[in-house]
């Protein structure tokens, strides 16, 4: 009996779904994923680590395939290939991230899948435009060799074959036999579904398809179905062959959270994996198992013990999954979670007004109702759905994936489904009301009714951790408490300053928290050409921080003395009298994250004059926007350090030596930014803010490149925000875009239109607000569906 296979590694890189990996006879991966990038990881056999070692980033939408062509004497280190939800094909060497070929202008929709061609640098690919396409890489050729034309749908699929012909697997339900020069032989029929994926197995003279029918067909050279496996039970989207398993292995994934290993047509392994959707699958040379999936991590499985991962590791993949397998049994209404349709069940228009529908996002459940208004007729997203929770062996409630002794329903809205707040006897309730407000976008100013909420209902006293003082949730040290200052008295909308209890950084030099906006004859809004701030913080209040963590450092964060903390702060407020204080300032960046924030922050008040701007931007050739960038993006654990770094970032901008370190950086922030998941108010207000300034700088430099990134990365990340503000001011950041791109504003305006999402987004805007900020916001998005 065969040994199992057993998680080796996982890799971790890519912000969104793999939707394909590939593998070259070094056992080094590629793959490509959602997040519109593909990577490279570079494997060492002597240590058994992969090393992320490329990313290539030249598509403008999601990269759905991914080939590598071994060397050769033309290309001595291969070649990587990419298709693209751009309809673009890009094809590097392995070592450069600018595509050494482009070829684009004859598919006209998604490059769906890519594979090896028998003529050297050959290779073909599959389309959602319904055809298959052969290529030839060399210098003087810039066009497809032959089209495979003739599917009645998507073609997900092509193989060329041992004996020279070409196969293709369609969404019509069948597969293409062709010859090389693109004439049909013969359709060969028996899939009930879309056919997903081919497998070439030239010593047995067959090939193998999967397809969304849940089935695998084997068929002969020859045409003919010869045999039929079952096993899955939802679609199957990929096929691999393990040639160091024999002739007769291959491996599978599929929707239902599995990996099947087959030999001799029988399914001898499943390998359930923490995520819904294992969109991709490959075989690496050394017998180990390669999976991409929606979770974006790859994973890799191997029957090698040497190569099997650490206790620990093993444990966390094993609870994930268990996780999974429990919120997927879960039922709401008599319905299981799993059966509920993902969002493209939103594509079809409802039957009645006030009609609901449970979709599955992810591990959510969330409900939408059908809002029937003639033309702007739309499914409105209600809110998050919560269903019967599991208990454990303990008789504790479980709540995605973690054991609490209570899990209390919170009314917060009528008409709105209850919120969940999971709460521990013993935890400090504090903390628990804090996660439960950042995460559900909720005011600070509610911590003390939550936090009373808690102990009326789970019976208990609150004993201070540590004494009569509250517990910073960030810090550990002293609460901050809203209007502890007299002299920053919160305003209707304002933040909660997470780091002095005031009135949050403003973007202005006044006290009014909304966004000022410049008038012009033609707008109310937009275009905006200067860049916003935030200017607002107390300097003795940031002193008095970090004399804390001075005092605690410890870990081997390096202290400095009291006088050259007083040094430091007085950068708040201008120049230095020494200059050796940026000296203290860079060695106390060294900081640990948890306690590195307020030595960030004095870097955003500081840069705001033009001549510590300058000195900043410049010292250790500017290792300031490596720190900045390592803090934005789904990674960053402290949201403190997110919140400074975007306000660092866009103070920057004030004065030209940061401007042109944030726009030579200004690809890699707008990447990271991208990344980021659910975000609360501070930080959505930072984000917009960045996202306004790094608009005003693309169009200050004629930035032909940034003005069409801005316009797929600003409706997508306005779609993700949910605070009213953040939201104007990325609509003006759109409107100044669009109204400033002068000869490029057709092509804008055209991307920005292929966004659905944001387009509802905008609809939904256009109606009456509730207050004075939600009618500026919807004020601004009618001035900008009239210049779309």
């Amino acid at each position: 009996m065969s040994k199992e296979f057993k998680l080796s590694t996982c890799l971790y890189g890519h912000s969104m779904d793999i939707r394909s990996v590939t593998v070259s006879s070094n056992n080094d991966i590629i793959s490509g994923s959602r997040d519109r990038t593909a990577k490279y990881w570079k494997y060492n056999p002597l240590q058994n680590i992969y090393c992320e070692v490329m990313t290539y980033k030249n598509h403008e939408n999601f990269v759905g395939s991914v080939l590598y062509l071994e060397a050769n004497k033309d290309f001595p280190d291969g070649l990587v290939i990419t298709g693209g939800y751009d309809n673009v094909i890009f094809v590097y060497k392995p070592g450069e991230p600018f595509p050494t070929y482009t070829f684009k202008g004859e598919h006209t929709n998604t490059i769906s899948s890519l594979s090896k061609g028998r003529e050297v640098n050959s290779f073909f690919s599959a389309s959602w435009d319904m055809t298959a396409r052969y290529w030839l890489i060399s210098n003087s050729t810039t066009k497809s060799i032959v089209t495979f034309s003739g599917h009645e749908a998507a073609v997900w699929n092509v193989k060329q074959l041992s004996d020279g012909r070409v196969v293709t697997a369609s969404a019509d339900k069948t597969i293409g036999v062709w010859a090389s020069n693109g004439q049909r032989l013969s359709t060969l029929k028996g899939h009930t579904d879309a056919v997903r994926c081919l497998e070439d197995f030239p010593e047995l003279n067959y090939f193998i398809s999967v397809a969304n029918d849940a089935s695998i067909k084997v068929w002969s050279y020859l045409g003919e179905n010869t045999n039929t496996y079952y096993g899955h039970t939802n679609y199957i989207y990929s096929i691999a062959r393990c040639k160091s398993h024999g002739d007769n292995a291959f491996v599978t994934s599929d929707e239902d959270r599995t990996v099947r290993f087959w030999k001799n047509g029988v399914n001898t392994q499943t390998i359930e994996l923490p995520a819904q959707s294992i969109w991709t699958v490959a075989c690496l040379p050394n017998g180990d198992i390669v999976t991409g999936s929606s979770d974006g991590v790859i994973r890799i499985f191997t029957q090698n013990e040497e190569r099997v991962a650490d206790e620990a590791t093993l444990t966390k993949f094993n609870e994930e999954v268990n996780a999974l397998k429990r919120q997927n049994l879960q039922e709401i209404g008599g319905v299981k979670v799993s059966d509920l349709p993902g969002k493209e069940a939103l594509y079809d228009p409802g039957k009645r007004s006030g009609q609901m529908k449970m979709i599955r996002e992810g591990k959510l459940v969330i409900a939408y109702t059908w809002v029937d208004d003639g033309e702007n007729s739309h499914w409105e997203k209600v809110g998050e759905v919560m269903g019967g929770t599991d208990k454990d062996d303990s008789g504790k409630t479980v709540y995605e994936g973690k054991a609490y002794d209570f899990v209390f329903s919170v009314d917060v809205e009528d008409g709105k489904p209850p919120l969940k707040l999971p709460y521990n006897r013993g935890d400090d309730p504090y903390q628990a009301a804090h996660k439960f407000l950042s995460k559900n976008f909720l005011p600070a100013e509610y911590l003390e009714q939550v936090v009373d909420f808690i102990l009326k209902n789970s019976k208990e006293q609150y004993v201070p951790p540590v004494s009569n003082e509250y517990q910073d949730p960030f810090t550990g040290g002293s609460r901050y408490t809203p209007g502890s200052n007299s002299g920053n008295q919160t305003e209707l909308g304002m933040n909660l300053d997470p780091f002095t209890g005031g009135s949050s950084y403003s973007t202005s030099r006044g006290t009014n928290k909304q966004l000022p906006v410049k008038k012009t004859s033609s707008s109310n809004f937009f275009p905006l050409t200067a860049y916003r701030s935030f200017d607002m913080g107390d300097p003795n209040v940031i002193l008095n921080k970090l004399r804390e963590f001075n005092a605690n450092s410890g870990d081997g964060n390096e202290s400095v003395d009291e006088k050259d903390l007083e040094e430091l702060i007085k950068l708040c407020v201008g120049p230095p009298s020494d200059p050796n204080v940026f000296d203290v300032l860079f060695k106390l960046l060294d900081w640990r994250d948890d306690i590195v924030f307020p030595v960030l922050d004095i870097i955003r008040l500081a840069v705001r004059h033009e001549t510590n701007n300058e000195v900043i931007s410049s010292m250790n050739n500017g290792i300031i926007m490596d720190k900045l960038k390592g803090y934005i993006g789904d990674t960053c654990k402290v949201v403190n350090n997110l919140i400074v770094s975007l306000r660092t970032i866009s103070n920057l901008c004030l004065h030209e030596p940061g401007e042109s370190l944030v726009y030579n950086n200004r690809f890699d922030i707008l990447e990271n930014m991208t990344s980021l998941g659910q975000l609360n108010k501070n930080c959505q207000i930072a984000l917009s803010t960045t996202l306004l300034n790094l608009t005003v700088m693309t169009i200050k430099r004629t930035d032909e490149l940034g003005l069409t990134i801005l316009a797929q990365v600003l409706p997508d990340i306005l779609t993700k925000l949910s605070d009213t503000e953040s939201q104007f001011r990325m609509y003006v950041a759109i409107g100044t875009l669009i109204k400033s791109a002068n000869s490029h504003k057709s092509e804008i305006c055209a991307k920005i239109n292929e966004n659905s999402n944001f387009l509802t987004t905008l609809q939904l805007h256009t109606f009456s607000g509730q207050n004075d900020l939600e009618n500026k916001r919807n004020n601004c998005v009618k001035e900008l569906l009239n210049i779309l």
